[in-house]
């Protein structure tokens, strides 16, 4: 139905406008190239229902527009089977100061609608907006969430092939998204597409079986949407951690000279990093333009920049998921890389290469071009020692900058510990970075039993199985369970109820006793987090999170009576009649 093959999309970056008006008048580029998607791939099906999610700038917005016919591509190939309605902004095509009953017609006939069909489709609309007299007002007076109910009921009107939404029902109310919801499912059901757009993990997963993840203009991950959704929150709540908690905040301002058990790679792979000088995190922006490794006698290899550098089983390769390496620009002409701070990844910008010297001691040298925006810093190079375990800084043996390019040479030797040696360091990397706390195990109890449903009221018990590698002052467990359609249900801590663990070590189990619970039917989850202690409100957020774990121990909540909703909350209130 959809197929988008390598699409690509480049837009022009002007310093000046006189420098617009040089470039068309004396030739030349006077321009940078900023890439807001880069060779974006993937097919859609009949009755695929696609999530797409990243954070603001990921280039969501702007493959949708692509898709919907609104954007040509720099470069690729977009094929499309079928009619395409497109919601992607709250005004589609008003005019603000006609009534909301001219807009559809005048909608509608933008479509295609004959003239025949425009009075039935008309009523259905009305019908389904459900705005009452302000149908007949001018489009100027309704609000946004007003202006979101008509713009989705003229889009799914003329029943297209596919249904491409963005955003838009986030202005709507609650009642409203749940009615949208429901008329995209049937549509849906009956073979139709959907590509739907929101920062609402909790409506994705409600509306979507498969999710496409959007980081930095290209595709991180595409798969099924449970899976997709857990690793894309993980990756939001380590940002959030280090932005949000003051332990993680202040550990995160300096690059750490450790390596971690994940940077570790095979026996005769190695990896470097880029980083700011004093070891400090990025405050400026650096355009890397080439990175060239030699190792001992061998040839000199170029690191690729571009899509190529996600291949992972490449050598060389950048590690574009985890590090702080940014999008593709073209600055004088120059194909770049971006460096700058990024939360919640490895610091620096991480490439690796594998070795074909089998030695014990090998050399290497390292030239590197870049450009820099804004504060004044230089770049330096590190490398991660095998035999130590360690990051050790490169020499830097010659910097030259010319027409505000510096080109950096960097020289050092690579050292590879002997057989059994190898073992004890990947056992220190394995100790020293290891989490000091490692959720081991989520269930739902009832009857002393691990079970995947209960009854509406009856007793059960989720338990969390919480190993404490080292000495751990104080940990508190955070219990949060979530309806499978993203609505957010229960949260609690053990800290709340005056069940903080001090001095904590080996294997504690904490269990969230429901005696006859209230939850209404429906298949919940649950997420968990260990952090360092309910002592005072004024220590949450915490300032610490030791681990967590989220979307496990799926559970069902049978209904006591067949065929009757309580809603969320299922509970017996008095009732007085006076």
């Amino acid at each position: 139905m959809i197929g988008v093959e390598d699409i690509s999309k480049a837009y022009n970056l002007y310093a000046r406008p006189a420098d617009m008006l040089k470039e068309l008048v004396l030739g030349g580029t006077h321009h940078d190239v900023f890439w807001a998607l880069r060779n974006v791939s993937f097919q859609v099906a009949h009755g695929d229902r696609i999530g797409i999610v990243g954070p603001n700038g990921a280039g969501k917005s702007t493959l949708l527009q692509i898709i919907a016919g609104n954007l040509r591509p720099t470069s690729g190939r977009l094929q499309v089977n079928g009619s395409i309605s497109a919601l992607l902004s709250l005004v589609p095509a008003w005019n603000v100061n006609h009534t909301g009953l001219e807009n559809v017609r005048f909608n509608l006939l933008l479509r295609g609608c004959t003239s025949r069909r425009i009075p039935l489709l008309t009523e259905e609309i009305v019908d389904f907006a459900e705005l009452g007299s302000f149908i007949n007002q001018p489009v100027k007076t309704y609000s946004a969430g007003m202006s979101a109910r008509l713009s989705f009921a003229i889009a799914t009107a003329i029943s297209p092939e596919i249904l491409i939404v963005d955003e838009v029902l986030g202005a709507g109310d609650g009642y409203f998204a749940g009615k949208a919801a429901r008329r995209m499912t049937e549509m849906c059901d009956r073979g139709k597409a959907l590509l739907f757009v929101s920062h609402s993990t909790g409506a994705v997963q409600q509306m979507c079986s498969r999710v496409i993840w959007l980081q930095n203009g290209v595709i991180r991950m595409d798969g099924e949407a449970q899976y997709v959704l857990r690793q894309y929150e993980l990756d939001y709540r380590r940002a959030e951690d280090e932005t949000t908690r003051t332990g993680h905040r202040q550990r995160a301002e300096m690059v750490p000279s450790t390596a971690t058990s994940d940077e570790w790679l095979d026996d005769r792979r190695v990896r470097f990093r880029i980083v700011r000088g004093d070891r400090r995190r990025f405050a400026a922006t650096h355009y890397v333009q080439e990175i060239r490794v030699r190792t001992g006698g061998g040839v000199e290899r170029c690191v690729p920049l571009d899509d190529h550098a996600r291949d992972h089983a490449a050598s060389p390769a950048l590690d574009l998921d985890s590090s702080e390496w940014g999008r593709l620009h073209e600055r004088d002409g120059h194909l770049a890389r971006t460096l700058t701070r990024a939360h919640g990844r490895r610091p620096g910008g991480h490439f690796s290469i594998a070795l074909d010297e089998s030695a014990d001691s090998v050399p290497f040298e390292v030239q590197l071009s870049a450009t820099t925006d804004g504060a004044e810093e230089t770049l330096a190079l590190d490398v991660l020692n095998p035999e130590t375990a360690t990051w050790d800084a490169a020499e830097c043996v010659q910097s030259i900058d010319h027409d505000g390019i510096t080109f950096t040479r960097f020289t050092g030797w690579i050292r590879f510990p002997s057989g059994e040696h190898a073992d004890v360091v990947r056992t220190r990397i394995e100790e020293q970075t290891q989490s000091p706390v490692t959720i081991a195990e989520v269930a739902v109890l009832a009857h002393g039993h691990e079970v995947s449903s209960v009854l509406e009221h009856e007793t059960f018990e989720v338990a969390v199985r919480v190993q404490f590698h080292r000495l751990v002052p104080i940990a508190d467990v955070g219990l949060k369970i979530t309806r499978s359609d993203g609505v957010y249900v229960f949260w609690q801590s053990s800290g709340l109820v005056g069940s903080n663990l001090e001095a904590a070590t080996g294997v504690r189990t904490f269990r969230f006793q429901f005696a006859s619970h209230v939850f209404g039917a429906g298949r919940y989850s649950a997420s968990v987090i260990v952090a360092n202690g309910w002592n005072h409100p004024d220590n949450y957020p915490y300032s610490q999170v030791y681990a967590r774990a989220l979307d496990v121990a799926h559970f069902e909540v049978v209904p006591e009576v067949h065929g009757l909703d309580f809603g969320v909350v299922n509970v017996r209130v008095p009732v007085v009649i006076d």
